[in-house]
């Protein structure tokens, strides 16, 4: 049925709200669109995250789960826990990564960064892609991250430059962005350490169809 929904003729409130929370039908057509804006971030944080064999990483807001797998195959006995708000996602995912979740290789629930339900140090690397737009107190889900990092673990994250939403109507509505200074500090703040950012240019075709050049951080800590 998504397929048949034109995202493009959404209104900038509905579109930002299935944005931070993708649910029904509407939210699966957007994600849908969304893993091909995405794909490009998605790469460059693969590749900054430098996943090693057995090792075990954690994941905020997967959207539809259509990545989970290229996770898992950047290393041998990779294992995969993925948290999303999203009640929507969440069975999308487990439906789509079906063969990974029951070999026990992928572990997909809902729930929030700010409460992650793993022990301290369960995890070697963590990622966390356009998340951080929606996190009410960003110290504190970072600091959650941290806590179920292992001592030198690290964490990629995702986010788009701001000024790169400036004119896009749809950001006024539930969104905040972050200045590299901001990213920077809030990581410190929330006990991160060797915080590196790369911005990555490129130009991705949303829903509307209208080319969309913009900049991207790729930040990085341990």
């Amino acid at each position: 049925m998504s397929d048949t929904i034109d995202t493009s003729k959404l209104d900038p409130v509905t579109l930002a709200k299935h944005l931070g929370n993708p649910e029904g039908a509407i939210g699966k057509a957007v994600t849908a669109n969304l893993n091909k804006i995405n794909a490009g971030g998605y790469s460059a944080v693969l590749a900054k995250l430098a996943i090693s064999d057995g090792e075990r990483v954690v994941e905020i807001g997967f959207g539809n789960g259509r990545e989970i797998l290229r996770v898992l195959s950047q290393a041998a006995d990779v294992t995969y826990f993925g948290l999303d708000i999203s009640e929507t996602m969440v069975a999308d995912a487990r439906e789509f990564n079906a063969t990974a979740v029951h070999a026990g290789r992928a572990t997909i629930v809902c729930g929030t960064c700010s409460a992650i339900p793993a022990d301290a140090k369960s995890f070697d690397k963590a990622i966390a892609l356009n998340t951080i737009y929606f996190w009410p107190d960003p110290i504190a889900d970072l600091r959650e991250l941290r806590r179920v990092l292992r001592v030198g673990g690290r964490l990629v994250l995702g986010a788009l430059a701001p000024w790169s939403a400036d004119g896009r109507a749809v950001f006024q509505h539930g969104f905040r962005f972050y200045r590299e200074s901001e990213l920077r500090d809030l990581l410190t703040q929330a006990g991160f350490v060797r915080v590196s950012i790369d911005m990555i240019n490129e130009t991705v075709i949303p829903s509307t169809g209208q080319p969309w050049n913009r900049d991207y951080f790729i930040v990085s800590a341990e």
